[in-house]
């Protein structure tokens, strides 16, 4: 095991005891109110983009929305075809899809983890130590993106030979595809 395998075990432990801890219903409290419920829309789209992108479904919109401004020769719609007004359009779409579920799941769950009974707070512990890991796992993507993007693309010392084949995705990380789009 390489040093960054250790990291990665005690990350998961501290999150999974945070979850385990706070619940799922504290959790989700906190990361839907307010301001902070924007976000993480916003991070959730983050997350989403590079997945749904490649979507089949998706990438066929996306390139007849493009089909239908290339048809077109004047000078606003070649500015639209330059600033990947399509990229932008899919991203607000997203946006106002993920909003909308965040919103919906978070009334009904909370309705939910309102029940006082011991079965619901064996579940409210359960699911916040699932969604405790789930948060170690995206912000260690975003912190291997940013690793990737500020480095030399090639795997650092510390990642070669992870036994969790962290080195694979640091390489092959989903959330560089949004990077790479703008290339």
């Amino acid at each position: 095991m390489v040093l960054a395998d250790y990291l990665f075990i005690g990350g998961i432990v501290l999150f999974a005891i945070l979850g385990l801890g706070l619940g799922l219903g504290k959790q989700l409290g906190f990361f839907t109110r307010g301001i902070f419920g924007l976000i993480i829309s916003v991070f959730l789209c983050y997350l989403l983009f590079g997945f749904v992108y490649n979507i089949l479904f998706v990438q066929e919109r996306l390139a007849h929305f493009r089909e239908v401004l290339g048809r077109s020769n004047g000078f606003f719609l070649k500015i639209l075809r330059y600033i990947r007004v399509d990229i932008i359009c899919y991203a607000v779409a997203l946006f106002l899809i993920v909003t909308v579920l965040r919103i919906i799941l978070m009334l009904v769950l909370k309705g939910v983890l309102e029940i006082d009974t011991p079965v619901m707070k064996v579940l409210n512990k359960s699911f916040g130590l699932i969604l405790g890991v789930a948060v170690f796992f995206a912000l260690g993507l975003i912190v291997m993106q940013i690793m990737y993007l500020s480095g030399d693309g090639n795997v650092p010392q510390t990642m070669k030979g992870s036994v969790f084949g962290l080195d694979y995705v640091y390489t092959h990380n989903p959330l560089t595809k949004i990077s790479a789009l703008w290339r």
